[in-house]
């Protein structure tokens, strides 16, 4: 599974982050990105957390059409 990282607000402004992540939750990997992410919480910065992608061909139900 394809884990990517959301990125930070900092100062009111999204940041991406290029964290890229092929593997399963709870990997070591995972929890050093989000203890990095974590140390540098402040007023002016918040993590926005990890996101998976989608299989491709999956029905996303966002296209539109009526069901």
């Amino acid at each position: 599974m394809l884990i990517t990282c959301k990125g930070i607000r900092k100062n009111g402004i999204h940041e991406k982050c290029p964290f890229l992540y092929d593997g399963v939750w709870g990997d070591s990997e995972l929890v050093e990105h989000q203890n990095f992410h974590n140390s540098q919480e402040s007023q002016n910065y918040s993590w926005l957390g990890f996101d998976t992608s989608q299989p491709i061909g999956k029905f996303s139900g966002r296209d539109g059409k009526p069901s």
